[in-house]
């Protein structure tokens, strides 16, 4: 029960990190008045202009957040696991 519970906060870790990697890394350079959108590889905002207000993208976000979570999943699951002798 531990070592599962060590694991899944491991993987959490894991995916908090590897998201704002991806997004400071592979971010778009940000602008006042370019209307850019934020986060790689899905967009989860949309900045707004002088003209236009910015608004948050959910379906983005929860796709980055899947990335991550996905990636550091199987990063956990192929750590070798240790070796039990009788």
């Amino acid at each position: 029960m531990i070592g599962s519970m060590r694991k899944w906060a491991i993987v959490i870790a894991i995916s908090v990190v590897l998201f704002a990697v991806m997004q400071v890394a592979f971010g778009s350079a940000h602008c006042l008045d370019c209307g850019a959108r934020v986060g790689f590889p899905f967009a989860y905002m949309q900045e707004g202009t002088f003209a236009t207000l910015g608004h948050f993208i959910w379906l983005g976000f929860l796709g980055d957040c899947a990335v991550a979570v996905a990636v550091s999943t199987s990063a956990v699951w192929m750590w070798p696991k240790p070796r039990v002798s009788k």
